[in-house]
Formats: C-alpha cells, structure tokens, sequence
C-alpha cells in the first residue's frame, strides 16, 4: 500500500466556513441579481472530457443559456486530484463569474491528504448547489478470471498485490475508498493512478487493470456489450440502473460504502445574491423532468439539488466521515 500523509485536519474546525445562517439557506435570488449575467459564466471541472461530470456540465450549459442568454463555458483542468481546477477557480475574481464543480476530493478528501495546498475549501470557496449522489460498483476487466466479490477475495488472498485496480488519481476519492475497502477486507490491490474515468475504463476494458470502483452512468451499457463485468455495489441497497448486481454485503463481502457527489462551489466573496440565483437557475433545469430522466436518473445518479445550507452539511459529514476511514484503515500518502 502506498502511503499517504495525513495533514493535521479537524473536521469540527475545518468546516466551520461553511456555516449558513438559517436565511443563506433559502435559494432565493434577490433582486440585486437581477441583470445577472452580463457577460459568459466559466464553470471549471477537475475532470477529463467525456466522462460524467463534463457530460452533465455540458447538457446544464446548453440549458441554462436559454434563461440567462448568456454562455456557462465548461472548461476541464484535470489533474492532481482536483487540486488544478480547484486552484485556478480559488484565484480567479469573486465576481460571480466562475464556478468549480467538485467532488469530496476538492473539498474533502485533499486537505487530509496534502499538508500544502494552493487553495483553502474553507477559507476559499463558498458552497452553492450540490447537484447528484452516485453511488459506486466494483466492476472488473472481460478476461478477469472470476465474476463474484468472492472470487475476487479469493484470488486477492491467494496472490496478494496480483490485482491491480485504476483510480482517478492518486488520493482520489476511488483511490481512498479502494484501499479502505482492501484494508477492511484483508488484502493487498496494486494501485494504477489515472487521470480520470475516461482513462481508467477504457484501461479496464483493455484488460490493462483488474478491477475499478466506478460511478454507475457508464456501466450498463459497457456490461451488455461484454465489455466489464459488474462485481458489487458498494453501497446498502441496489441501484434500480443495475439492479440484478448485488451490494457488497450481499455478495459476502464487507458492508462498504462508497459514493460520489457533485455540486458547485465559489469563491467566498461573491456576493450571496448572485449565489443565490445561480442556484436557483441550475436548480430548476436540473430538475426539469425530461432533463432528470436524461443526464441525472436515467443515468444511474440520483437527483439533489441541494442549497448552500443544505450542501455544507453535506460536507461536513463527508468530512468527519472520510477522516475516520482514512485513520481507521491506516491510508497514508507518501
């Protein structure tokens, strides 16, 4: 296992910036952001073309153009965990006018990690809309031999470090949440770092890796072709995507967890009623019934649509929680 160093992090202390007073909490524009936009809103991703989070940053921009008659520019910074995009948004001017969509990485997982970062969650951003919940399946490569969790314990124990597994980089959240669940489990994986889910599947479908912990969007249409084999949701009830692939607990695993989030963050000096609209405008077209069904439910995600108030919350508790998995099961980052 590769260690990681843990940076001295309190959640109690950590998230304390993100508190809302009960008023923050309403996604209510005010008037004040009225003539809002004026000019073409940059939204960055940490995330490669083509994956998930950039086809639904992709399908929110072509929608919300038709409300502010002004442009959501997507714009992918992959790399280093997030810490890139997360950068570049953090220096960019509060003027309302750029936005970062994150995962727990950004916000979460990098300030135990890494004891120097360009960028404070805290101090920097301000929480705005968390948009979907996506919880992760354990899927293998077509030539993998085996096609239960318990094959893959199996074959784990028997050759430790054999199996190898792709991640969306080192410290990602696939990366944290794998080593976890091999720690919980008893066995030792080889860790491939990618940059992305447009990377690692593609490697898993080549048979350049054993295994990888994925969002379920792209996985249906990979496992009819043949393409993966689906091992085990990672999480405490099936997912009505995939519903014929069992829980961890169910196929005689451990009871593991393993979920992503997807929401929009800012810089904490732009003014709440701009943040406020934003939220209030992307929540609506997410929300839409046949936008949901396309790009959100129907793709394997689950629809949130959380306000700041509600959002920060959100990373708080990933934030108390990830601290004690990262301890607990001994992740360290060299």
């Amino acid at each position: 296992m590769k260690t990681l160093r843990i940076a001295a992090f309190c959640a109690a202390i950590g998230m304390t910036a993100f508190a809302l007073s009960p008023g923050q909490a309403q996604a209510q524009a005010s008037p004040g952001a009225a003539a809002y936009p004026a000019r073409p809103v940059r939204l960055i991703l940490g995330y490669t073309a083509g994956g998930l989070t950039d086809v639904l940053a992709r399908a929110m921009a072509q929608e919300i153009v038709k409300t502010w008659g002004q442009q959501l520019l997507v714009e992918n910074r992959p790399g280093a965990n997030q810490i890139i995009a997360a950068e570049a948004a953090a220096h960019a001017p509060a003027d309302g006018y750029t936005f970062l969509m994150v995962d727990s990485s950004a916000l979460v997982l990098n300030p135990l990690l890494y004891s120097k970062l360009p960028y404070d969650p805290t101090k920097d951003f301000q929480p705005v809309l968390n948009l979907t919940f996506v919880p992760d399946m354990l899927v293998a490569s077509p030539q993998f031999p085996g096609n239960t969790l318990q094959d893959v314990l199996r074959i784990a124990r028997e050759q430790p470090g054999k199996l190898s597994y792709g991640t969306f980089g080192l410290g990602s959240l696939t990366h944290v949440d794998t080593e976890a669940f091999a720690a919980i489990a008893g066995i030792r994986l080889n860790h491939i770092p990618y940059k992305g889910i447009s990377e690692v599947l593609p490697a898993l479908t080549g048979n350049q890796i054993d295994l990888a912990l994925s969002g379920i969007p792209p996985l249906p249409g990979l496992t009819k072709q043949g393409r993966i084999k689906p091992i085990a949701l990672a999480s405490s009830r099936r997912s009505p995507a995939m519903p014929d692939v069992p829980t961890f607990a169910e196929a005689g695993g451990p009871d593991f967890d393993s979920h992503a989030w997807f929401g929009l963050v800012t810089q904490a000096g732009v003014p709440r009623a701009i943040v406020d609209k934003v939220a209030l405008d992307l929540g609506r077209v997410i929300s839409q019934p046949a936008f949901n069904e396309k790009y959100i439910s129907g793709a394997g995600m689950e629809l949130l649509n959380q306000p700041a108030a509600q959002f920060a919350e959100t990373i708080k508790a990933d934030t108390i929680s990830y601290t004690q998995r990262i301890r607990s099961n001994n992740i360290h980052l060299e």
